[in-house]
Formats: structure tokens, sequence, C-alpha cells
């Protein structure tokens, strides 16, 4: 059984990497299906677009703009071209991460006929997530959610000289909010479940040398709602810190794993002083056995600091899945052992937001304080 999880897995990782090789052809072909429409138009049209005079920005600071809708399209090619050399530098250093696969097996199959839109989706997520999480464009993200979280924890437990208060953030994603932790001198994990998260966290925490040593292009893939042409082909270096700016001595990790099967474990037990979920909650199939192992991993006193909103992930997916009301969730919180003792709305703010696009996604996330005042039996799995 072990043996098959084992086999599973390296499925898994080996189909997200081999999704970083397919972002090229895919995302070349896209583009080309923008240029089989401009030759679709009749002459005049075509040529009403090639006469445009809005400039169209080549990648390289100093380089002469170009003109018309045409050039537009080369460009996008070009930026593809430069966001698939990142991604091929991730999945080379990346290769053997958890020595799941060896480099000898490296993207063994060879580059897929049919390429699923989902894993190419997530693909182009993860760019984009990289620029809110790593790059200065991400900042004000940033700020409007990690800081209240980072701040009422520097309130409560703040780090001293002794051992310093253990962190766990699940959901970690590219690991910037269990960094930030880190840096301010907490004992810290972060903890993903997702190859497409892991891997970048991986390749911008362990193969960084130097800030804004990476250039992506992460607004590429979409022609809608923009003002100018500048705003899509825009560059976001990354990362805009340097994760070794971290003392050598600071305990800081990042565990691959779904998150009841890793921290429902016994040794797990009471060994977090604090719990820092940041849009994860949502994530849970049942938000039940997530409150059960918060409070497991908890010891009586601790605290759990959530911000996040309800965008239950598996609402439509076909297997079982519970979506409560915040009303509903606030209600179960004193059942499963936990006291409230700060909540309130943050304000309205986009994830993974695209700077001047003309639409923006707005959560009002909910942000909470709980303290963990005893102990829950977690119920049998059935």
């Amino acid at each position: 059984m072990q043996d098959e999880a084992w086999h599973e897995e390296q499925q898994h990782f080996q189909a997200v990497l081999q999704a970083w090789s397919d972002y090229l052809p895919y995302s070349l072909h896209m583009n080309n299906a923008r240029r089989q429409s401009l030759y679709a138009l009749p002459q005049a049209h075509q040529a009403l677009l090639q006469g445009l005079h809005a400039p169209v920005p080549g990648p390289m600071e100093g380089k002469p703009a170009q003109r018309g809708f045409r050039a537009k399209l080369y460009e996008i090619d070009d930026r593809i071209r430069r966001n698939a050399d990142v991604l091929e530098q991730m999945a080379h250093f990346c290769h053997s991460f958890l020595g799941i696969l060896d480099e000898s097996h490296q993207a063994a199959s060879g580059p897929t006929n049919k390429v699923s839109e989902r894993d190419q989706d997530r693909v182009r997520t993860a760019i984009k997530q990289m620029a809110r999480d790593w790059g200065a464009q991400g900042a004000a993200e940033r700020e409007r959610v990690y800081q209240p979280i980072v701040e009422a924890v520097l309130r409560r437990r703040p780090p001293s000289e002794g051992r310093p208060p253990r962190v766990l953030v699940p959901g970690a994603g590219l690991g910037r909010l269990a960094f930030d932790f880190a840096q301010q001198g907490y004992c810290t994990q972060g903890n993903e479940f997702s190859y497409f998260m892991l891997i970048p966290a991986h390749f911008l925490l362990n193969c960084t040398q130097t800030v804004h040593e990476h250039t992506l292009f992460p607004y590429i893939h979409s022609g809608s709602n923009w003002h100018t042409s500048a705003d899509m082909l825009q560059p976001v270096c990354v990362p805009d810190v340097l994760p070794s700016v971290l003392d050598e001595n600071t305990d800081f990790s990042m565990v691959a794993g779904e998150f009841v099967e890793v921290y429902a474990k016994e040794e797990e037990r009471g060994a977090w002083d604090v719990v820092a979920t940041c849009f994860f909650i949502d994530t849970a199939k049942n938000i039940l056995r997530y409150l059960e192992v918060i409070n497991a991993v908890l010891p009586v006193g601790g605290l759990w600091v959530n911000a996040g909103p309800l965008l239950w992930h598996f609402e439509h997916d076909p297997d079982a899945s519970v979506e409560l009301t915040l009303e509903e969730v606030l209600e179960l919180l004193p059942h499963f052992g936990f006291e409230m003792e700060e909540q309130r709305t943050l304000e309205p703010q986009t994830y993974t937001g695209i700077p001047n696009s003309m639409l923006s996604h707005l959560y009002t996330p909910v942000f909470w304080v709980c303290r963990k005042v005893r102990d829950h039996t977690m119920a049998p799995a059935v």
C-alpha cells in the first residue's frame, strides 16, 4: 500500500513537471489563435490594426517600442518564451524534489499531445502567485492580509530570546507568509499540498542568489480589460527580498502533504504555539475536520489566527463537500474548543489581482484571533 502511494506521488509530481514543459507550446498555440483571428479579418481591417500608433513596448528597457496589433502578438510570443525559460530552470532545479523523481526520469514522457487546460491554468496561476508573494507589485495585496495576521501574533506571542514560539502556516502556497514569520524570529513551518505551489516555492527559497533574479510576465495570457499594451506586457521581478537574509540559525521549513494527513498524527499534538491560516480554511472538503486538527496541534492557550473568505474549493466537485456560511463556522468554534478574542472584516481586496486592469474581483475577508481553551476529541474516520 505504501509503495502504491509512493508511485502515485511520483506520477503526480511528474505530471506537474510535464505541465511546466507544456507551458511553452500550449501558450504559443493560444497566441497563434489570436494571430489566426487577425488573419481571418478583411484586409482593410488588418491594415487598420497594423496601423495603430499605440506603442507596444519590448521586454528590455531601452528597446524601441513597436506599433500595430501584429507587433503586440510578437511581443507576447517573446514574453511566453521568457516565462518558459524561468519555468525550465524551476523544473531542472526541482526534478529531484523530495527525492520523488531523479534526474534520469526527468520529463521522461516528453511533451504531451493533449495538454490539460486545468493544469495549464494552474501553471498560469502559479506565475501570478509568484508575482503576488515575491514581487514588489504584490506588496500591497500582501500587506492587506498578511500584516494583520503577523501583527496579531507579534502582539500576543512576541519572539523571545529563549525558545521562539512555533508558528504553523497551513496552505502556505509559495511560502511568503511563513517566511515573513521566520524573518520576525519565529520557528516557522509552512505546509502545502499542491506541487504547483511547492515547486516554485522550493525554487525561490533555495535557488535564489540575488534580489529580482528572475523576470516573469504574469499578465500576458488574457487580452481582456487592458488600458494599454504596456499594462498587459509588464514584467515582474522576483524575489523582492532575498530568502537567504534569514539567520542561519532560523528554524524555517516547508512540509509537503495534505494538512489533515500530516498534522493529525500523534506527534503533532500540542506541538505548535500558533496556527496562522490565510485564504486556507475554504480548501476543506470537511471544515469540521480542519477545526479538529487545528485544535489538536495547539496546546491549551495556543492561538489560531485566520484571515480569508469562504470560497469553498470543492463545492462543485463530485466528491462530498460541506459548504458553510460564516455564521455557521463561527457557531462551531466554541464546540471545537476555541474562544474568540478578536473578529473583524478586512478591507475589500484582490487576490493575485492584475495591476491597471479594468476588472477586479474583490474579497472582503474575515479576520479572527481564537484562543484554544480546551482539547477536543477527533471524530473517528468514516
